[in-house]
């Protein structure tokens, strides 16, 4: 017996390492997580999150962002435009709301909002082509940004205890993501009046896999540890899709409760065109924050 658990522990140690560098791993570690673990019951009675059939969140995401756009046209040499070459800032925040019904003691259902916006302005310090327009050093830029993220998925409880549950399943992430860069050039040191637009758009329905692991601390803590990924090619899409979530809740009151977790998701979606493409890259990660409410 002593020596199964020192196993159990030098894997579990492995795969939390793995964990960080791939979320397939977390869905790994989540998995053997439940196995693992003790299933002592609970004195008091079960949870809430593991009876309430309805559980709301909003709050949003404390993020750092790294970003590259490509758009790109027949004629043009491809070029890549980071968020610092159009005026926007890494660290933005971003709303996040959330709904999850739970049907039964296997099935549960979840849908979910997610939208980050910036705007920015500033003069070009470097030469770039973006749908077809060429902003030459020293242009005026004006730009938007706008990544919404909508989630509707189905999970499978496979293990359950008066204060554990491990689910599995699937869903549909629909990316809707736009780029705006409005250009106007400077002609011996005289901004032009006319300004140049080019666009990036792309939604992209991406279905993807995904694990939760929720266990409870006591009657009021909880700790829940999410991963899923994605890579897939269909149509004029070539898509890579990956993201952990792991959060903490403390129920204020029977139906209240406070969210503080931390999140990573990486986007890396393309879309051929005819002629060029457009591609996007994304990075997030930092804190997650928010309030619920159950019933």
């Amino acid at each position: 017996m002593a020596l199964t658990a020192l196993q159990s522990r030098f894997t579990l140690e492995a795969l939390a390492g793995g964990a960080r560098r791939h979320p397939v791993h977390c869905i790994k570690l989540a998995l053997l997580a439940a196995l693992v673990f003790p299933q002592h019951s609970f004195a008091e009675a079960l949870h809430p999150y593991l009876s309430d059939r309805h559980h709301i969140t909003v709050g949003g995401f404390r993020q750092h962002s790294d970003a590259s756009f490509t758009a790109n046209r027949e004629g043009f040499e491809p070029t890549s435009v980071g968020l610092s070459s159009i005026g926007l800032d890494g660290r933005d925040s971003t709303l996040m709301i959330e709904y999850h019904f739970r049907k039964d003691e296997r099935w549960q259902y979840s849908a979910g909002l997610y939208r980050y916006r910036q705007t920015g302005d500033l003069s070009a310090e470097t030469a770039f082509n973006f749908d077809g327009v060429e902003v030459e050093v020293g242009s005026s830029l004006e730009t938007d940004l706008a990544i919404d993220t909508y989630m509707f998925d189905a999970m499978y409880t496979l293990r359950r205890t008066d204060h554990s549950e491990l689910s599995i399943g699937g869903g549909l992430h629909v990316l809707d993501n736009d780029v705006i860069v409005n250009s106007r050039r400077s002609v011996n040191g005289m901004e032009t009046a006319e300004w140049e637009r080019g666009r990036a758009a792309l939604i992209a329905p991406l279905p993807n896999f995904r694990a939760t692991y929720f266990h409870a601390l006591s009657p009021r803590a909880s700790i829940k540890l999410t991963a899923g990924w994605l890579s897939l090619t269909y149509d004029n899409y070539d898509g890579d899709f990956r993201y952990i979530h792991f959060m903490g809740q403390y129920r204020v009151t029977e139906a209240i409760g406070l969210m503080l977790g931390y999140q990573f998701a990486g986007i890396d979606i393309q879309e051929n065109k005819d002629p060029g493409y457009n591609r996007f890259d994304v990075d997030f990660s930092g804190l997650t924050f928010g309030m619920t409410y159950s019933f």
